[in-house]
């Protein structure tokens, strides 16, 4: 199975590497684990009163470390999906 590594980029640019990916059957299932974990992210912030990171994104990377999919976290603020 494919590895993809979701970096988070966050409001002010700076990029957070993921250095050890997880492994998914296709970008699909990947973008899925995306959106549930930006939902997550959010959830935790919202509940500990953090500031929303709305504005912060995730750029899933292949094994290549190619980039193959930009997720805003104000997608899955407004999207329906499962619980993360």
């Amino acid at each position: 199975m494919p590895r993809y590594f979701f970096h988070i980029r966050n409001e002010e640019g700076h990029l957070i590497e993921d250095l050890e990916g997880q492994e998914f059957a296709d970008l699909a299932q990947a973008e899925e684990n995306a959106m549930a974990s930006a939902k997550e992210i959010l959830a935790e912030g919202l509940l500990s009163g953090k500031p929303m990171l709305t504005g912060a994104i995730f750029e899933i990377c292949d094994e290549k470390h190619a980039l193959v999919l930009r997720f805003p976290f104000s997608d899955a603020a407004r999207m329906p999906g499962t619980r993360p």
